[in-house]
């Protein structure tokens, strides 16, 4: 009995990248972009106006939800406030290998952004991120969230990671993430 019940318990992270190109913009759509970004820090649902430009290419994909993620949100089940429970960092990485529930920190991570806003829907959280077309580019292999993340790279709780990407990004294109966190008992 035990043994099913566990089994019947799921979280499944649905991920899905948004490559828009920029180069169509014109110089007013630009400034007004530049200007998001300034007061984003202090925003951060402000990036909802973005202007996005052509939507280039989209991929989805199902990730990993990692151990060290679910310990933070069974730790602030107990009264321990150790952690948050918040996801607040989107990570990108360039790493090589296979993604693990074990896993602490993305295999080799190059860049990391605040998450822009979150929702939640019965037992659904979505989160979106944002990467500008000048914050970061180069071919990205990983992407991760973590639980309370600070701007410096393998910090806070690893929620999820996914490998195996070919995220292609210059300096032309935003990058848009939104993920989809979905908590199911079957």
């Amino acid at each position: 009995m035990q043994k099913n019940i566990i089994e019947n318990i799921h979280a499944v992270g649905d991920i899905t990248a948004k490559f828009y190109d920029q180069s169509c913009l014109n110089n007013w759509q630009r400034a007004f972009n530049k200007m998001l970004l300034k007061l984003r820090s202090k925003f951060p649902n402000i990036m909802h106006s973005y202007i996005l430009g052509t939507l280039a290419r989209e991929d989805r994909r199902f990730n990993v939800i990692c151990n060290a993620g679910f310990n933070a949100i069974c730790r602030r089940l107990v009264g321990d406030v150790t952690y948050s429970g918040q996801i607040n960092k989107a990570l990108l990485g360039a790493g090589v290998g296979t993604a693990n529930s074990n896993d602490t920190h993305l295999i080799s991570e190059s860049y990391r952004n605040d998450i822009a806003s979150g929702t939640d829907n019965s037992n659904v959280a979505l989160l979106t991120c944002y990467f500008s077309e000048e914050e970061c580019s180069g071919v990205f292999t990983e992407f991760g969230n973590c639980i309370d993340g600070m701007s410096g790279a393998n910090t806070g709780q690893l929620w999820s990671h996914l490998t195996g990407l070919n995220w292609a990004k210059d300096n032309t294109v935003v990058l848009v993430i939104s993920c989809k966190y979905t908590f199911v008992s079957v």
